[in-house]
């Protein structure tokens, strides 16, 4: 985690709590010469644009104040939409029987990326169970480089 996104998450906890919203996901990236600072936000339910707006414009003036940020940048805040990261222990947990994407930092059983179900988790481990093409396989957590829900498409309805 960069220091910019630490300072950012420290900065908007407290808020995001007081609103009963998730922050999902942070991340401060370059888009051509434009930089912006994103917010990723949800909540039990789902999330409203007027709830992305609203934190929008109760995180900006504290942002400021902090002004941890040199130049110019942009705030965008959003849903983290259908695809949504898994990046905590309790999404994990939460998801359980939900068919994920996972990208390894090095590969297991010969893949470092693929579409699996999480079936389980072991907390003394710290592992994710999935099951992959038949085979249930136990990966640590701090082998996991990005996790995201995986969009399913059923008998033309989508999940």
């Amino acid at each position: 985690m960069s220091k910019i996104v630490k300072k950012a998450l420290d900065c908007s906890q407290d808020i995001a709590k007081e609103m009963e919203l998730e922050i999902v996901d942070i991340e401060f990236v370059k888009e051509g010469s434009t930089r912006i600072l994103r917010y990723y936000i949800d909540k039990e339910g789902g999330i409203s644009t007027q709830e992305c707006e609203d934190f929008s414009r109760a995180v900006s003036p504290i942002l400021d104040e902090e002004d941890f940020i040199e130049g110019t940048y942009y705030l965008e805040v959003s849903s983290p939409g259908v695809c949504r990261p898994i990046k905590k222990w309790e999404d994990f947990i939460k998801y359980q029987g939900r068919e994920v994407e996972i990208a390894l930092f090095a590969a297991m059983d010969g893949k470092k990326k693929f579409t699996a179900k999480i079936v389980g988790v072991n907390e003394e481990k710290r592992e994710i169970i999935l099951e992959t093409e038949g085979k249930e396989l136990h990966v640590p957590i701090e082998k996991i480089g990005k996790a995201n829900l995986a969009f399913v498409f059923l008998g033309g309805k989508n999940e």
